[in-house]
């Protein structure tokens, strides 16, 4: 089943709406900001990568937070919440966005949810503040170096006395983590990377 046809099947057993291409400039320019210079388009994970890379995690689910970067309308978040995270958090800079995916998440009749805090929030990857404890963060190509570079600055600057692994689908922007000499890639699926921090700079 093509990665398309697999997101409409998903979003029709669950009663959402993930299977989507939208371009952010032409949805809600005004309220996104600056950012809105780095951002790609919105466009899911296809729902069998999306579970292979998360299963790729070498942390386990039940001592970390997942934070997806760039949820769009949350279908990764959806498919998290079918694994013990202690919680998983939605991080889109769109609030159209947002909107849609908390709706998503009201209206999903998914029987294997099992995390119990699981929510969409508003936010700028360059300025997120990441939770604390134990990260398991999740990209899909969801902007370009400038932002991407921030979020890197804030995530290693709370790397301290806690393991941190980053999940890249579409490793488009590698060298921008390459150069932050932090990261070591511990798992190449082929459509993306999984990089464990290693030390904060």
């Amino acid at each position: 089943m093509s990665g398309r046809r697999a997101g409409q099947r998903f979003d029709a057993v669950h009663g959402v709406t993930t299977e989507a291409l939208v371009f952010l400039g032409e949805l809600d320019p005004d309220a996104i900001g600056p950012s809105l210079a780095h951002a790609t388009h919105y466009e899911p994970t296809p729902v069998l990568e999306a579970e292979r890379l998360i299963a790729a995690s070498p942390l386990a689910p039940q001592r970390a937070t997942f934070v997806d970067v760039g949820a769009g309308m949350g279908r990764v978040v959806m498919l998290a919440a079918r694994l013990p995270f202690r919680a998983v958090i939605g991080v889109e800079i769109s609030p159209a966005l947002v909107e849609i995916a908390r709706e998503n998440l009201a209206t999903s009749r998914d029987p294997l949810r099992v995390a119990a805090d699981v929510r969409v929030t508003r936010g700028d990857a360059a300025t997120y503040r990441f939770p604390r404890g134990d990260l398991v963060v999740y990209l899909y190509n969801p902007f370009t170096a400038p932002v991407l570079d921030a979020m890197l600055v804030n995530l290693r600057a709370a790397g301290e006395d806690r393991e941190i692994v980053l999940l890249y689908h579409t490793a488009l922007e590698h060298e921008t983590i390459v150069a932050t000499e932090s990261f070591e890639i511990v798992n190449d699926l082929g459509f993306a990377l999984v990089y464990r921090l290693t030390r904060s700079r």
